[in-house]
């Protein structure tokens, strides 16, 4: 308690404030960070955040345990799955004890799975519906709900599994915008958002202020990625950028309106004064990064906007548009939330961050850090 007192009370000073204007900016009194900092009170989740917010760092590194795990290497049996695609099996293992020996078994980066769920509707009527579930209540009151358009939130399901969290989290999968709104009608509990301001060239907070209004929000950092044009293996079109795709002949997959992907190849035709009427497949939607993937590997489209994740997961060419970053939108009235503080614990662990940077090629210098409104 003493050391995390400290910490804090180091990143104040470090930013030349007082503890009554920390205080002031975190809604909380002086008597309350100053027994913070001397070590006699731990704050909960919603203050920690605040304080973290204000003080423009990670709740991590004010609060949060040392994390020195790190990744060790295992000797395992290995067996070649010819049957694998090239392409997808990558390096990608699953790990088991069979007969006494650590087994590895190659596994695609991506497949197509039944979708558990929750219940089965048996009648809705406007904003109400009965739902037939063998779920419980402590069951349904543990589960996240997370929308977006990130394919790590499958990670972070393994990972809450894995730490036998009582938390379980469901991905709910659309473009950035939709996030928004699924946020705001309290149809999820986060939305992941990449949507670059055109004027600032800043990242989300302007999307999420004219999305929420005055309703208070905490933005946490998940990762950077790459955003680019994916295409075949070894690029054979030789596509090197937006200009090409007015060229004839070529096709494209699109994402949905709303979507980070969308907003960006909008933006580049946009500057390069290219009417999205000439450019063929324009018009062909898919709802995901992967998605777009899937659809050139297929061999339904030429090129596509996705994320150096989405590309890899495929074996396609990848050609780097610009960084980007996704960010985690939660109303604040949910931070003290059982899920919600399950993912925040994940999100301020070194070892996930390891993880999810390693698996994804993200870059995770900043998750779980709250991002200044």
């Amino acid at each position: 308690m003493a050391s995390i007192g400290k910490a804090l009370a180091r990143a104040r000073i470090a930013r030349d404030l007082t503890q009554t204007e920390l205080a002031r900016r975190a809604g909380i009194s002086r008597q309350a960070l100053g027994a913070i900092e001397s070590g006699a009170y731990h704050p909960g989740v919603a203050i920690a955040i605040r304080l973290a917010r204000e003080l423009g760092a990670s709740v991590e590194s004010l609060f949060g345990e040392i994390d020195d795990e790190t990744s060790t290497l295992v000797d395992a049996s290995w067996f070649d799955d010819e049957r694998l695609p090239p392409a997808l099996s990558q390096s990608h293992v699953a790990l088991a004890r069979v007969g006494g020996k650590v087994v590895a078994v190659a596994q695609p980066a991506t497949h197509l799975t039944l979708v558990p769920a929750a219940g089965v509707l048996q009648r809705a009527r406007r904003r109400h519906a009965d739902i037939a579930t063998f779920q419980l209540p402590d069951e349904i009151d543990a589960t996240i709900l997370m929308s977006g358009c990130d394919p790590a939130v499958a990670i972070l399901v393994d990972w809450l599994a894995r730490r036998r969290s009582p938390v379980h989290a469901v991905a709910l999968s659309c473009s950035s915008r939709d996030a928004l709104r699924a946020v705001v009608d309290g149809r999820a509990h986060v939305a992941g958002v990449h949507l670059r301001d055109q004027k600032s060239g800043e990242y989300n907070l302007a999307p999420i202020s004219r999305a929420l209004g005055h309703r208070r929000s905490i933005v946490v950092n998940f990762a950077r990625w790459e955003l680019g044009l994916a295409t075949a293996p070894g690029n054979p079109l030789a596509i090197r950028g937006f200009a090409d795709l007015e060229r004839s002949g070529l096709r494209i997959v699109n994402r949905e309106d709303g979507s980070g992907a969308r907003s960006t190849l909008d933006q580049a035709l946009g500057e390069l004064g290219l009417q999205p009427q000439r450019i063929a497949g324009y018009q062909f939607e898919v709802g995901g990064h992967l998605e777009v993937a899937a659809a050139i590997a297929a061999g339904l489209a030429d090129v596509g906007v996705t994320i150096r994740l989405g590309a890899d997961a495929y074996g396609l060419h990848f050609l780097p548009h610009r960084d980007e970053r996704y960010d985690l939108v939660i109303m604040e009235q949910e931070a003290e939330s059982t899920p919600i503080k399950a993912m925040l614990d994940a999100l301020n662990s070194r070892r996930f961050a390891r993880e999810i940077s390693q698996l994804c090629a993200y870059d995770t210098a900043q998750m779980g850090q709250i991002i200044p409104g």
